[in-house]
């Protein structure tokens, strides 16, 4: 049995899910939603609130954001969706996220607190810090980023506020705003560290990590998404460069290596490396998980690089281009 017509309407406005008062009003009786819970064709989202089966999400984001959906059904009073719910409306990349909780924020709660697998912020909302994303509230990409920062260790919060920033979702000049506007609140200090470190080139959490580990291994900061030609024309954009030392510094995830493409990708990646290399470049690979440790081993690699740059008797013969941040 489909869903009474007005039932489905509402639920499709919803993002698929219900209350059983709805339900009722629908013209459904307490015996027909009985059947349709214990056949399985319904699954609770949460205490009076379900969504049909078949519209269940596959993804851990999705199904985070239709909890939001099932909570704000329940809740009396408007709040904006915020933190970690927050980021998995705007789409920021998450270092290890934790789902399990909805976050929300309103004003004059009374209290922080957490119940029915809901964290409840008491804080301030001014208008410019809160915008819709599908038709939610929530706040505002700026807000939700210096609010991560304050929480979260300085890696994730990095890694959200560089995502952000590369998707042209907020600016470093609305994150240094919004950190002023929350400068005396609890983790003030941390969210400050990820705004002044924070770049908008990293285009994934990989890149993030190895900007984070070259700090903590003491190498200098490379500039990002440089574009590299030789007389032959373009040959790539680097992750990194280290203009001085002619050294090209690429993140590896592999993912571009996988499926049926990706003996092709090998060697298109090798061939632009002898390229790199002929123009006069070092060219040095980093990895996931020597990123994600900050390991010895991406310092050492760096520096041997350097080092038969330094030593090279070919000439630097490519010619770079810098772009302007993602807007």
């Amino acid at each position: 049995m489909e869903l009474p017509p007005k039932l489905a309407a509402q639920a499709a406005a919803q993002g698929g899910a219900f209350t059983t008062k709805q339900a009722t009003a629908a013209g459904l009786n307490q015996r027909e939603i009985q059947r349709f819970i214990t056949s399985g064709r319904w699954i609770r989202l949460r205490r009076s609130v379900y969504i049909e089966a078949t519209l269940l999400p596959d993804d851990e984001i999705s199904r985070h954001i239709l909890q939001l959906r099932a909570v704000l059904l329940c809740l009396q009073e408007e709040v904006a969706a915020s933190h970690i719910t927050g980021a998995a409306l705007h789409e920021f990349a998450l270092l290890d996220p934790d789902f399990s909780l909805v976050n929300v924020t309103r004003e004059r709660a009374g209290t922080s607190r957490t119940e029915a697998g809901v964290r409840h912020h008491d804080a301030s909302l001014p208008s410019g810090q809160l915008t819709k994303v599908e038709g939610l509230l929530t706040t505002s990409a700026a807000r939700t980023v210096v609010d991560l920062a304050r929480e979260l260790p300085f890696d994730a919060g990095l890694v959200a506020a560089e995502s952000a920033l590369n998707k042209g979702l907020t600016t470093l000049a609305e994150l240094r705003e919004i950190h002023e506007y929350c400068a005396d609140w609890i983790g003030s200090r941390d969210a400050g560290r990820v705004v002044s470190f924070a770049s908008p080139y990293s285009e994934t959490a990989g890149e993030t990590l190895c900007r984070i580990a070259f700090d903590v291994l003491g190498l200098p900061q490379p500039s990002q998404q440089v574009l590299i030609y030789d007389a032959a024309g373009f040959i790539a954009r680097s992750d990194f460069l280290w203009e001085e030392q002619n050294t090209i510094g690429e993140f590896d995830g592999l993912v571009k290596y996988a499926g049926e493409d990706g003996k092709k990708a090998v060697i298109a990646e090798k061939r632009r490396e002898d390229r790199l290399r002929q123009a006069g470049a070092q060219v040095v690979r980093f990895y996931w998980p020597e990123a994600r440790a900050k390991s010895v081993s991406i310092r050492t690699k760096t520096l041997d690089a350097f080092e038969r740059a330094r030593y090279s008797n070919i000439p630097p013969k490519y010619r770079i281009k810098k772009q302007p941040p993602p807007r």
